[in-house]
């Protein structure tokens, strides 16, 4: 059974990240760097709250059962 890493190592390792991906670049290079990620999270977790959104529309759908109201 799949084990998600806990939120303390997702941050840990979010830091490494950003550390070596800005290591060497100007202040200018980690702005854009940054915008780049954050719009990306964003698009994610609006994907995310879609699919979310939708899942739940579909379990509380109460389908209208009026077969016997016709004959």
């Amino acid at each position: 059974m799949y084990t998600p890493p806990s939120g303390e190592t997702l941050m840990a390792v979010a830091a490494l990240a950003a550390i070596q991906l800005t290591q060497g670049r100007s202040a200018e290079e980690a702005a854009v760097l940054s915008t780049f990620f954050c719009t990306l999270g964003d698009g994610i977790a609006l994907i995310a709250a879609r699919r979310a959104w939708d899942t739940s529309c579909k379990s509380s759908v109460n389908p209208i059962d009026n077969t016997s109201e016709i004959a």
